[in-house]
């Protein structure tokens, strides 16, 4: 069986070790750390422990310590061990250049430990490598653990990380600032559960500005100005909900909408 070293205890990690040996991968978590993951359902040795060969080094470890992990793992390793991390931002040149085939692995969705993920067949898995070899070793080990599996370069996947940004990140912290101001006039939040699934469950590949509604794309500055009205106790957010109407406007105007169909 193939043996994989997972470098890291954090919440990826978590994931990872288990969804691997699923797919059933030989997998040991190496981590100084060994207490801490003591109940995780994997083998788990320390660094200086190992003695084998592996198939190839996952580093799911933050970004700012890539190098310096890796760099560690050289006086471990020969140069001819694939070495991948997890990064999305990060390019794998990041890798110390000791290892003659880097790469990357990252998974495309927001990751707690102890979440467990009930379908990691409609989870989209990101890969790159600098040589072919490496490519194809992890073509086909995300095609064990994905139905969505996508070949981009360091640039395209720093790109999608930044967009994964405004669409996750960004779009749940305004789901806070909704629920901050249902909170302060004592109505509950779940009233706008269906309204944003169902946002969200319409978007389908095409551009979202397709299906924008609201008074910034119909141009109701009467309506705006009682928005705005209303965040009075809150500057930062009626800045915030300006510069998202200008943008809302001016991309809408620069915007080639699809003809609807004759009847």
């Amino acid at each position: 069986m193939k043996e994989i070293l997972v470098i890291g205890a954090g919440n990826l990690s978590w994931h990872l070790v288990q969804v691997l040996q699923k797919a059933k991968f030989d997998v040991t978590l190496v981590t100084r750390n060994t207490e801490r993951v003591a109940d995780w359902p994997v083998r788990v040795q320390t660094l200086s422990d190992l003695s084998s060969n592996p198939y190839f080094i996952i580093l799911a470890v933050p970004d700012d310590v890539i190098h310096q992990a890796s760099t560690e793992l050289a006086n471990y390793f020969p140069s001819k061990t694939p070495v991948v991390h997890t990064s999305g931002a990060t390019p794998t040149v990041m890798i110390n250049s000791h290892f003659a085939s880097r790469g990357a692995l990252w998974p495309i969705r927001s990751l707690r430990a102890g979440e467990p993920v009930t379908d990691w067949r409609n989870v989209p898995l990101v890969y790159h490598a600098t040589n072919a070899a490496l490519a194809q070793v992890l073509s086909e080990v995300t095609a064990k653990l994905s139905d969505l599996t996508y070949p981009l370069d360091d640039t395209q996947r720093a790109k999608l990380h930044l967009s994964a940004v405004f669409s996750n990140n960004f779009v749940t912290w305004l789901y806070e600032i909704s629920h901050q101001l249902c909170t302060e006039s004592n109505i509950p939040f779940e009233i706008l559960l269906p309204i944003i699934r169902n946002t969200a469950l319409k978007q389908n590949g095409a551009s979202p500005s397709f299906s924008q509604t609201g008074a910034a794309a119909r141009g109701d500055q009467a309506t705006m100005n009682r928005h705005l009205h209303l965040l009075a106790r809150h500057p930062e957010y009626a800045h915030l909900y300006q510069f998202m109407s200008s943008t809302i406007q001016t991309g809408l105007a620069n915007k080639t909408r699809p003809q609807e169909p004759e009847s």
